[in-house]
């Protein structure tokens, strides 16, 4: 693979410890050989993965939820694991968050993983009512003491180097102990123009005066911000479910690409490097989390790291932004369940299926 030029990359570090994460982190969901992503080619995997290192991509991200996402990086990552910062999630919780049930889950994403440590372990989903992440009560006060007691145990036992969360919003924050901050340091949720449900002001100064810090997903949009796509496009199963890619959402959508385009022109980039700048740019942002099975799309986000945007530019996305999400309600999901379809109709929105070729 012709690796020619010097890419910059920039280092974080990961909320309040002292491990060092570089400001991409190259996301495995797209490793899952599933229906939502469709088959993969395991030379292809190794490809990117080489690739990502090689231009000081640190920082990778995977899930027990996703497929055989764990499998195949224990594969590629054999003899480079202390080359990375290696973060999983832990899915499954309709049987609770107490030790024996973490421990169980820790343990099967270690050996899958083929290793003996966990750089960042994460709640992938809180319980939801009625939700697909299980739970039929929600959360309860029990839940976070029992989340927060049993990453202690993990990293005091040397298993894991700190905790996390991920989609859990300010109601779920709220409900943990203030000192359980200085163990679970990163929310993993979505963010990008099209979505910012989690960048709300008191969101923002929760997370600020306890150190918490945003790993960033979806700072694409699943491709919508690249420009790629149109009406006749084919999507994927995680596209067709994904509520930025229905109708009437989708024709507003379009209207913040078209001032992505004309900064993308300004600066002489693409739409996704201008999307992915502007994630970047936010201050509790530690790293944004990129997905590709391609090198060529990889590097192209590498690039993005360097780009400079004027401040008149970066005001002028956030406002498309801003207009773009004003309509949307508060609570709203980015995957059209059926929760979140009847809070959709609730406001007047009304969402199709999707669209395909």
């Amino acid at each position: 693979m012709d690796l020619v030029g010097v890419i910059y990359m920039e280092y974080r570090n990961l909320g309040g410890t002292n491990i060092k994460v570089s400001v991409l982190c190259l996301g495995t969901w797209e490793f899952a050989q599933n229906v939502s992503w469709g088959p993969g080619d395991l030379r292809r995997y190794r490809e990117v993965i080489d690739y990502a290192l090689d231009m000081g991509i640190n920082f990778i991200d995977t899930a027990e939820g996703y497929g055989k996402s764990e499998e195949i990086l224990g594969e590629l990552l054999e003899g480079r694991r202390d080359d990375v910062v290696l973060a999983t999630k832990m899915s499954r919780v309709r049987s609770g968050f107490g030790y024996e049930n973490m421990r169980k889950s820790l343990e099967r994403s270690l050996n899958r993983l083929k290793t003996d440590f966990i750089d960042l372990y994460q709640i992938h989903w809180p319980k939801i009512r009625g939700h697909w992440s299980g739970g039929e009560r929600g959360m309860e006060a029990e839940d976070y003491e029992d989340i927060y007691d049993s990453l202690r145990r993990f990293k005091d036992e040397g298993l894991i180097g700190a905790g996390g969360v991920s989609n859990f919003r300010l109601h779920h924050l709220r409900n943990f102990r203030d000192e359980a901050f200085n163990l679970i340091v990163t929310d993993q949720i979505p963010l990008n123009l099209l979505w910012r449900e989690y960048d709300k002001p008191e969101m923002l100064e929760f997370c600020r005066e306890r150190g918490l810090r945003y790993l960033a997903y979806s700072s694409l949009a699943q491709g919508l911000l690249t420009g790629r796509y149109s009406r006749e496009s084919s999507l994927t199963e995680i596209q067709r479910v994904n509520v930025l890619f229905n109708e009437p959402i989708y024709s507003r959508a379009m209207k913040v690409l078209d001032v992505v385009k004309e900064v993308a022109a300004e600066v002489d980039a693409t739409p996704s490097q201008v999307a992915l700048r502007w994630v970047l740019s936010h201050d509790l942002v530690v790293s944004a989390i990129v997905g590709t099975r391609n090198p060529d799309h990889l590097r192209e986000n590498i690039e993005a790291v360097d780009l400079k945007l004027s401040r008149d530019q970066l005001d002028r996305l956030d406002e498309a932004s801003s207009e773009f999400w004003k309509p949307m309600p508060s609570g709203v999901e980015l995957w059209l369940h059926d929760n979140t379809r009847e809070n959709l109709r609730r406001m007047g929105i009304q969402t199709d299926k999707g669209y395909e070729a």
